[in-house]
């Protein structure tokens, strides 16, 4: 089996392990009833860099090209607590909502920059719950 594969089954098996104990506290709410949801357990900080789970438990159902709908999506993303700057790592979108059902796509393309980080935004909010700072 190749390494890569092994780490990408290594990902998976600790995204359905961290999913089945995950305790989802709401932090903001949009218009269209999208939630957004953190567990704030799955927070790891080494130094100045953390990372984060979160949940996007979706309003409406989404659907990429070519695949079936999905409710809910679980992002992982790092945190770099002294410049407040984030990075997308991984998300899987599941059939269900709060990251139950089938996994219906898994994305885990990290992203090479770093972004800034808005004042007051949905990103602050899971910024501060990564860092330790709420």
């Amino acid at each position: 089996m190749k390494t890569g594969t092994k780490l990408t089954i290594a990902l998976t098996l600790a995204t359905v392990s961290a999913l089945a104990r995950a305790e989802w506290g709401e932090i903001t709410r949009f218009e269209d009833n999208t939630r957004i949801y953190v567990d704030k357990k799955t927070a790891q900080r080494e130094g100045d860099i953390a990372q984060v789970m979160h949940l996007v438990r979706w309003g409406e159902p989404q659907a990429d090209p070519g695949q079936p709908p999905y409710l809910s999506t679980v992002v992982r993303t790092a945190y770099d607590c002294a410049n407040k700057k984030e990075r997308y790592l991984a998300s899987t979108s599941y059939a269900g909502a709060m990251g139950n059902g089938a996994t219906i796509v898994a994305d885990q393309e990290e992203a090479a920059t770093w972004a800034s980080i808005s004042d007051d935004s949905m990103e602050e909010r899971l910024w501060k719950a990564a860092c330790g700072l709420d």
